[in-house]
């Protein structure tokens, strides 16, 4: 059951988004949300500066700077969340941490039942365009299912679920169950795309669809595709099918290695038109 919703708050046009789902989300749950803004300064962090006095001064003084700019942009940020939820009349909890991005929304996510981030947020607050690492760790390493959300709010009614049997796809599996409240009327397709085999009746998705059929879920098709690259084959479907959510387990679409995406998540992220619900 979904009672803690935790939003990393970035300065990227999807974090609003993020909040109106939260908000929606806390409202058929009745739960409560907690805005997170975290003062990232890692990118010129003073430790990494050596010189001249004169040169290290300067340093300090800029890392100074760019501290308390970064802090102004946090409190603005959390002052937009708390007035979307106050005026969504939704419980909210408003925290602004300091240290590295990824290692504090981590660190959120060990008590809360679900996250919901922008998927364009980088969370550097003094360099807002700048590519980071964060989202990929945050999947790797996160302790709940995360909701990556992209540029406009939509209802999930038709819901596309890659499956595979894999540990990672089941765990996504079973914790999307329970972002549904409306089990009853929510459309359901399972997908499965294979590279070594003609279309056909996949026996994983037999299980899958008893499982959902258990939670209340009624209407449930299967899909089996061919096709060499899975990223593809989803986001074709997607747009087949016209789901307003992909569900699927990060490191069963390929592994994600180091800190990194592998291709076919890396693809999937950046090319989806629609929200991904990831598990790790």
């Amino acid at each position: 059951m979904i009672k803690r919703i935790l939003i990393a708050l970035d300065t990227d046009a999807d974090t609003p988004i993020a909040t109106q789902y939260a908000i929606s989300l806390a409202q058929q749950f009745n739960a409560t949300i907690t805005g997170l803004a975290v003062v990232d300064i890692s990118n010129v962090y003073p430790s990494g500066i050596i010189g001249k006095p004169d040169a290290t001064h300067h340093a300090r003084d800029l890392w100074e700077e760019l501290s308390e700019e970064s802090q102004t942009v946090a409190e603005k940020l959390l002052g937009k969340f708390q007035k979307s939820v106050e005026e969504a009349g939704v419980g909210y909890t408003a925290i602004q941490k300091e240290g590295a991005s990824a290692e504090r929304i981590i660190e959120g996510m060990k008590y809360h039942d679900l996250l919901i981030l922008g998927r364009e947020s980088h969370f550097y607050y003094n360099e807002p365009a700048r590519e980071t690492k964060t989202l990929a760790q945050i999947v790797k390493h996160g302790v709940c299912p995360t909701l990556v959300v992209t540029d406009y709010f939509r209802e999930f009614k038709k819901i596309l679920i890659a499956f595979d049997g894999s540990n990672p796809a089941a765990r996504s599996l079973k914790s999307f169950i329970y972002l549904i409240a409306e089990r009853d009327t929510a459309e359901l397709d399972l997908l499965y795309v294979s590279d070594k085999k003609k279309p056909g009746e996949e026996p994983v998705l037999n299980y899958a669809e008893a499982y959902l059929r258990g939670h209340g879920f009624e209407k449930i098709t299967k899909t089996v595709l061919l096709g060499p690259k899975p990223s593809d084959q989803i986001l074709a479907h997607q747009k087949v099918t016209g789901a307003q959510l992909t569900v699927l387990g990060a490191h069963a679409v390929s592994a994600i290695k180091r800190i990194t995406f592998g291709s076919n998540t890396h693809n999937i992220i950046t090319s989806s038109n629609i929200p991904l619900f990831l598990c790790p």
